[in-house]
Formats: C-alpha cells, structure tokens, sequence
C-alpha cells in the first residue's frame, strides 16, 4: 500500500473516532445505531492497515451497541457488522462460525428491508457451500437468491459477477459447455463494456482454464490467447495475478513468457 493511501486511511480512522464522541453511550436506539455505524467505518479505516485486532473490537463494539435493536437502522448496523464479523472469522479459518455470521446478516438485511445487502450475505453464505463441495445448494443460492436481485435493480456488472459465479460452480460440476457459454456470453461482454481491466483479465482467465479442461480442437490455442491477453492486462495494472496468469501459461506450453 502506498504511504499516501496509509496516511489516508489512518486520517479516516481519526476522524471516526473524533465523531463517536458526539454520540452519549446511553442514548436512544437510533443514537447507538448511528454509533455502530461510525464504528464500521473505523474497521473499515483500519482493515486495510492490516491492523486486524483494532478492527475487529470496532466490529464488536458495533455488535454491542446494535444488540437487541428492532428499528430499520439499528437492524442494519447489525447485520453489517455481522457480515463483516463474517468475512474476519473466514480469514482466521473458523467456516462454521462465518456461515452463522452470514446467516444472521441476511436475515436482519432482509428484516431491514435492504434486498441488495441481503444478497451479499447470501452469496458469501454460497462461498462457503462450493468450498465445502456442496455444489447444488451453492448454485441454487446463486440463481434463486443473488441473481434475481441484481437483474431487479438493474446492476450490471453485479448482474455479471454473480453470473461468472455460477459458471465456476457448473464448471466444478463437469458442465464445461455452459460454463463456457456464461463467461463468452454474459461476463466478459460486459467487463469490456464498463471498462473494468482488472474483471476482465480473471474472466479471461477463468474461461481459458475451462478450455484447458475441455480441450477439444482449438481450445488450448484459445486459451493461450486469452492467458496472454489477461497477463499482458495484470502486468500493465502491476497486479499479482500476473504472476499467477505466468505460471499456468508455463505449465500449458513451456517456453511462454
């Protein structure tokens, strides 16, 4: 992370913290909710720095002052901390206790009323399944529980991302040649269109291990194509993934850059 970036997000913390002070410790349910909120934007300021310990108490301390609140706003501090709760407890390898996490927070996002933040919960919840091998459950959230919603409110690329997912879960599966068609079709046209580099280097990737897999005549050529064109896109952006885009290339034809 650059300095300019650090120094950024530790003046976000200062200035959270600053706020909380305006908020008694004993005040109304709205109060405490607008508390707990300020304390999520201080996770947030502090996750990024790495400095996990500090921002899970904040996660906490948002727990604590949401707890046993009915109103829409205490209700939905609630089940944002409990998603982000989730997502530490997925880092720190405790699975089991994460999909409780995420459980919680549908149900309160969807009590709230708040359908796009439900299906986020939910499509971590879907995570979980297809790490676990449980392909079915993981597929039927993504069409029945997550799609629906992005198609509803008109979110495109949400609408594709959730569309490459399932394409991961038909292709673990054996259904290549759906799999293949999602991203062709419905994922990379749209990453292409928004511009978005970063998307659109994984979806190209992701279909040329699918071609790898099939690998009928014409595919592995392809897919060495589309492995150029994302490594070329990950070095441009000096990301990672390029280093991982290199070695499959490597593995697929020796001698590739």
């Amino acid at each position: 992370m650059a300095l300019r970036d650090r120094h950024a997000y530790r003046a976000c913390v200062e200035v959270a913290r600053e706020g909380l002070g305006a908020f008694p410790t004993d005040g109304s349910e709205a109060e405490r909710a607008a508390a707990a909120s300020v304390w999520l934007i201080v996770h947030d300021g502090l996750e990024p720095l790495g400095v996990v310990g500090e921002a899970r108490q904040a996660i906490e301390r948002a727990l604590a002052l949401t707890s046993g609140g009915t109103g829409p706003e205490a209700l939905f501090a609630a089940a944002g901390a409990q998603l982000l709760m989730g997502r530490a407890l997925m880092q720190g390898g405790d699975h089991d206790e994460a999909r409780s996490r995420f459980e919680e927070a549908a149900a309160a996002f969807g009590k709230a009323g708040h359908t796009r933040e439900r299906a986020v919960a939910m499509g971590e919840i879907a995570d979980i399944l297809q790490a676990r091998g449980q392909l079915d459950e993981a597929l039927r959230i993504r069409r029945e529980e997550e799609l629906p919603v992005h198609e509803a409110l008109g979110d495109v690329r949400e609408r594709a991302v959730t569309l490459g997912r399932i394409a991961d879960v038909l292709a673990a599966r054996g259904q290549l040649d759906e799999a293949l068609r999602i991203h062709r079709e419905e994922e990379l046209p749209v990453y292409e269109a928004l511009g978005d580099v970063r998307s659109l280097l994984v979806a190209r990737t992701k279909l040329a291990l699918n071609l790898q897999s099939r690998s009928r005549p014409g595919d592995l050529e392809e897919a060495h194509s589309l492995l150029t064109l994302a490594l070329e896109a990950a070095e441009r952006l000096r990301i990672p993934e390029a280093q991982t885009i290199r070695q499959i290339l490597a593995r697929a034809m020796p001698g590739s850059p």
